[in-house]
């Protein structure tokens, strides 16, 4: 381990002396390349300088020239002024002078004529035509004395000129053997400076080395005296791993026999867990198919007894329709009969308790429930009561489009009332509650039941009725069956027979209670 210390402790020196190595090219070349910058921007300077310079010459000389062409055109100029004013004032003179010609002597020129008295003629002939002539000469003469000065003088400006050019071509050459100079002397100086940089660079990196000599060497004794430790310690340290080599597989053993001995104990608990459930499920099982098979018992009984409650049913309807198409009188006319029908019923029901004792029956199946809502008996008697106020016969309602489906929802009222029956009267052994009809309300029960009983003339109490007070109105309570009706062999023919009146009954009361609503 500490060999390894070492190791990378060398590897790390010499990694920070290369990095300090690798930055210290990176500098020199950035100074090199900042060094070419600068020369090559100074070049450009210079070049600049020169260019300027020729131009600023250029433009000099081109101004000297102008001036001299100025100066030129400015002298020709006035000498031609001068010319034109001679040759006006001669004229002028000559003209003067020619309406005198003819009276003049013949040797008047002889006479007169002195060249040094008379300034003005400088030896002209009198004649108009000599004297013209005398001063285009003169002109003339003037003329060419100025072109020639003007020429020597553009001879001698041009020989100045040329000396000038030599001379600046000269100043020049200076220059550029000045800017020469300038520049190997600074080349040479950048030599110099790079060859210092060099020798600084190579005296860091031999005291660089030196002292990585002294650290390597410091180092070797030190690894060598660390190897003689690890040596010694390693062997110790292999004993003791042994030791513990041994140790921790005893300990993984033990866990791993812990670890079986609890994986054990949990699967035997599941597994008499898992035979409870089962015994359980077993248990329940067995009670669920008793169940199931009194169920279907059941369910194949109550199937037979729907079959005949519907074919009563069709027959109840049957009449109910001819009870509302025979009208109001027929109500009058019924209301003895059900008095009839209710004695008759009272000791039916009074001379069956008096049978043998047997197991109670199953309760009967609630009767289906009528789809003719609240709503559409309303409407039913509305149309009732506006056709006897404008005379037309009553008709029956019609109940047989819904047929089918209210057969539906009385098989599945039935059963549901047959299963919850039999639970009852498994758990319990009581008798079951009597079955709903149609919606009629408690206090219009009473009613019908006080009409019933003051016709007959009896004056005891209505008997009390066990439905809720919040049942809707059209609801009917029926007479149940007691569990003692079945006592003798006849015991389920009366009670079909019974509750087949009972329904009977409780239609021709609705009619009759919808009549008198009316």
């Amino acid at each position: 381990m500490w060999v390894q210390d070492d190791d990378e402790n060398t590897a790390a020196a010499d990694s920070d002396e290369e990095c300090a190595f690798s930055s210290e090219d990176e500098e020199d070349l950035q100074w090199h390349i900042l060094e070419k910058q600068r020369d090559e921007a100074n070049q450009r300077l210079s070049e600049l300088e020169e260019a300027s310079n020729q131009l600023l010459k250029e433009i000099n000389v081109l101004e000297i020239q102008f001036q001299i062409e100025r100066s030129c055109r400015e002298s020709a100029e006035a000498l031609a002024l001068k010319v034109t004013k001679e040759n006006k004032v001669l004229k002028r003179k000559s003209q003067m002078l020619m309406p005198l010609i003819a009276e003049l002597p013949e040797n008047l020129a002889d006479m007169t004529f002195d060249p040094q008295s008379d300034p003005t003629v400088n030896g002209d002939e009198v004649d108009g035509d000599e004297v013209d002539g005398a001063g285009g000469s003169s002109s003339e003469e003037m003329l060419l004395e100025s072109q020639a000065k003007i020429t020597e003088l553009q001879a001698s400006v041009d020989g100045l000129l040329a000396e000038k050019l030599k001379l600046e071509q000269q100043v020049e050459d200076l220059t550029s053997e000045q800017t020469q100079l300038r520049e190997q002397l600074a080349l040479e100086v950048a030599e110099k400076e790079a060859i210092l940089r060099k020798l600084n660079k190579q005296n860091k990196t031999v005291n660089k080395l030196k002292r990585v000599s002294q650290l390597v060497t410091d180092e070797f004794t030190e690894m060598s005296q660390k190897l003689e430790l690890e040596q010694g310690l390693r062997q110790h340290v292999e004993v003791l791993a042994t030791q513990v080599r041994t140790d921790l597989k005893m300990q993984v053993q033990l866990e791993q026999a812990l670890q079986q001995i609890s994986q054990t104990s949990t699967a035997l608990c599941d597994i008499q867990l898992y035979y409870q459930d089962r015994s359980q499920s077993a248990v329940e099982e067995s009670s669920a198919l008793s169940e199931l098979q009194n169920l279907r018992e059941q369910l194949e009984k109550s199937e037979e007894e729907r079959k005949t409650l519907e074919t009563q049913l069709s027959d109840a309807n049957s009449l109910v329709t001819q009870l509302q198409e025979e009208g109001t009188p027929l109500c009058l006319k019924i209301r003895p009969y059900l008095i009839i029908t209710k004695n008759l019923d009272e000791p039916g029901e009074k001379a069956i308790p008096d049978s043998v004792s047997l197991p109670p029956p199953p309760p009967p199946p609630p009767p289906p429930p009528t789809t003719v809502t609240k709503y559409e008996k309303l409407k039913a008697v509305d149309e009732m009561m506006e056709r006897i106020k404008k005379g037309i016969v009553l008709r029956p309602m019609k109940r047989i489009q819904d047929q089918k489906s209210d057969n539906r929802k009385s098989a599945i009222l039935e059963l549901k009332g047959m299963l919850d029956n039999m639970k009852r009267q498994h758990l319990r052994r009581v008798p079951s509650r009597r079955g709903t009809g149609r919606n009629v309300g408690e206090a219009e029960l009473l009613m019908v039941l006080q009409r019933r009983r003051r016709a007959m003339g009896d004056n005891q109490e209505p008997p009390p009725s066990n439905q809720p007070q919040g049942t809707p109105k059209d609801t009917f309570v029926l007479v149940s069956v007691s569990p003692a009706a079945c006592e003798s062999g006849s015991a389920p023919v009366l009670r079909r027979l019974k509750q087949n009146r009972e329904k009977r009954d409780s239609r021709i009361r609705a009619s009759a209670l919808s009549w008198d609503f009316s």
